[in-house]
């Protein structure tokens, strides 16, 4: 065929564009376009970038690192640099002998370039967007295995850390037969790499068959790491594994939907880890950390919808927020119990079956969740995504002989007074509802359609009616509830002696406290409700009530009635410290470790003497033998003798 060589070229940098321009109209079809270019490896820790980082002897080395995520392939080579264009890569990279290079396939030749060089060609990629293309270049070291179905698995890391990635070389061999069975569509390529880099400005990134971390979210130290670094490490690595599948086989069509590849990361992330650690109680984790999180930033009134519209590279950045990971982790996790795990695993596997090496949209995931359920998926889901906030639903209890009454009605939530004049439309929400009392564990389930709706329960079979009542029990789905102060009473009796799950324990609280600040019931309500967490045993809950306490410490320190305060949190924490104690138990769990971190924590912040005593003590056996101090506790008795200085 003919060659055309372009008679100009245009840049844009505001568009981030080029565009050629040649003599005479090209011919119909397909065609080659060739491109000669020099480009730069920055310092800017984006696109093709060389990261710094000190060895072993204390000597500064260098390696060069790729993070392309969202537009930044084009800094590196000119690319359509678009989730929606895929193509075919083929690598090759001319580096030192003396180092070694990762992409996101296998090498498949390798040749002597002369003056101490070396060429490598990859393998050609799968048809992917170029967002996800990755190459690493270094003095970098691993170690591996190999799956029982044939699938090399690499960690590498700086010479001389490899060891520290035995962890995670052994949890992604578990993660990876997980995924394969869920999914139902095993793992396409040959291997998978995991990088650690020195220098990383992403907590970590989903290059297809090459993932790239920081050091601290991938190596763990056997000697020095805590237990909960095994765990934050083990659900990074699921998060990114489970974008080999939602992001990286079956890509979001444009950046308006990331949600479908973050969302998804989230919530399948964590299932993974349950799975694999029970133990480890992933769900009310999953429920401190994403669940609250999003609806703390959803409850202010400049929040954004999960579906956001993307007009332009700069607005890419703004949507990797909570709302994304977390609130579509937690809208998801809410779709699942309500279609029922069957359906909804089977959807998910329609899904990816369709749009496997293709693009998708948020509408092509609910009617494959539609197709599985025979329910009205993308009805019910579109008041999820498509609008701002959540609901909060107001409980009105009635109670008579006949049993018990419990009408709802539901508006936006938002923690800001808002001006009568600047009042938000009223929204409506397709609430997956479910209600349980303390004689009947199977909860009453019903779609809330409309703005009110009212359940009849029926009273308990020893003709009580003056029981507890939960809606939402479990905390699947995404609102938080009002009761009154006369329900929420009642609540506390089951929170005092744990018969309530863990979840919901923390749910009741995080609630409260959230209404509270809000303006929609007395700060008391709160601090009852609080009172009855004095036998609190799991960590999750303990965690997110001291964080709400410590915010309510932060705006009564100044108030004469502080001390009160301070000596209030210390009755709530101190049965838990005691019980207990500074050391761990054989064989405990490291949730205990860290319920241990958590409690001591809050006596030493609000100035328990015996407890800062002991944190002394314990700092200046640290400093005589470091080894005398267990890793879980470190960070707390740190805290605690700094707090403390020369006292």
């Amino acid at each position: 065929g003919e060659t055309q060589i372009p008679t100009e070229t245009v840049f844009d940098e505001n568009a981030e564009t080029v565009t050629f321009e040649f003599g005479s109209e090209l011919t119909a079809g397909q065609a080659t376009l060739s491109i000669e270019f020099t480009g730069e490896l920055n310092d800017r820790l984006l696109g093709f970038y060389r990261s710094a980082y000190t060895d072993s002897d204390g000597k500064e080395r260098y390696l060069a690192a790729t993070q392309f995520e969202s537009t930044d392939a084009r800094r590196s080579f000119p690319c359509w640099d678009e989730p929606s264009v895929k193509a075919v890569f083929e690598v090759t990279l001319v580096i030192p002998c003396e180092l070694k290079a990762v992409s996101n396939m296998e090498i498949v030749s390798e040749s002597d370039e002369g003056n101490g060089k070396t060429r490598l060609q990859f393998a050609e990629t799968p048809i992917m967007s170029t967002y996800l293309l990755a190459f690493i270049v270094g003095d970098i070291a691993c170690v591996e295995d190999t799956t029982p179905d044939g699938t090399l698995m690499r960690v590498w890391a700086t010479r001389g850390n490899e060891d520290k990635g035995q962890f995670a070389l052994e949890t992604s061999i578990d993660l990876l037969a997980y995924f394969n069975d869920y999914f139902g569509i095993p793992y396409p390529l040959s291997k998978l790499d995991h990088i650690a880099l020195p220098d990383f400005a992403a907590g970590a990134m989903e290059n297809w068959g090459a993932i790239t971390y920081r050091e601290t979210a991938l190596l763990v130290d056997p000697e020095n790491s805590s237990a909960i670094t095994r765990e934050v490490v083990a659900a990074i690595i699921s998060h990114e594994m489970a974008h080999q599948w939602f992001g990286d086989l079956v890509t979001m069509a444009w950046w308006d939907d990331l949600w479908l590849n973050e969302s998804f990361a989230s919530w399948m992330g964590d299932k993974a880890v349950d799975d694999l650690h029970p133990e480890w109680d992933m769900w009310t984790q999953f429920l401190s950390h994403d669940t609250m999180s999003a609806l703390s930033l959803d409850g202010l009134q400049n929040s954004h919808p999960i579906e956001q519209r993307v007009n332009n590279p700069d607005e890419i950045g703004q949507l990797f927020d909570a709302i994304s990971y977390s609130k579509g982790g937690s809208i998801l996790r809410m779709l699942e119990q309500y279609l029922g795990a069957d359906d909804f695993q089977n959807g998910l596997n329609i899904y990816l079956n369709r749009h496997a090496h293709a693009n998708a949209r948020t509408r092509d995931l609910w009617n494959a969740l539609g197709e599985a359920s025979g329910q009205p998926v993308a009805d019910i889901m579109d008041t999820w995504t498509g609008q701002t906030g959540y609901p909060f639903l107001d409980a009105d209890i009635k109670r008579d002989s006949s049993g018990m009454e419990v009408a709802l009605s539901q508006s936006r939530f938002l923690y800001e007074n808002v001006l009568d004049g600047d009042q938000p439309p009223q929204q409506t929400w397709k609430v997956p509802l479910t209600i349980r009392t303390a004689s009947d564990a199977d909860p009453v389930r019903r779609l809330m359609e409309t703005t009110t709706e009212t359940v009849q329960l029926k009273p308990a079979s020893h003709g009580s009616t003056d029981e507890w009542i939960k809606v939402n029990p479990g905390q699947t789905a995404f609102f938080r509830v009002r009761y009154s102060s006369e329900e929420l009473e009642k609540l506390t009796a089951p929170i005092r002696s744990l018969s309530l799950p863990a979840a919901d324990r923390l749910g009741i609280q995080a609630d409260a406290y959230a209404l509270t600040k809000a303006g929609h019931i007395p700060v008391t309500d709160f601090l009852t409700v609080a009172e009855a967490y004095q036998n609190e045993t799991d960590a999750s809950v303990c965690g997110d009530l001291a964080f709400n306490l410590n915010a309510l410490d932060n705006l009564l320190s100044d108030e004469d009635f502080y001390p009160r305060f301070q000596a209030f949190a210390r009755g709530i924490f101190a049965p838990i410290g005691s019980k207990i104690g500074w050391d761990a138990r054989p064989n405990e769990g490291h949730r205990d470790a860290l319920l241990r971190s958590t409690a001591l924590s809050q006596l030493g912040h609000f100035e328990d003497e015996d407890t800062l005593a002991e944190a002394q003590r314990r700092f200046q056996g640290y400093t005589n033998d470091p080894s005398s101090l267990d890793p879980d506790m470190r960070a707390v008795v740190f805290e605690m003798a700094a707090r403390r200085g020369d006292r």
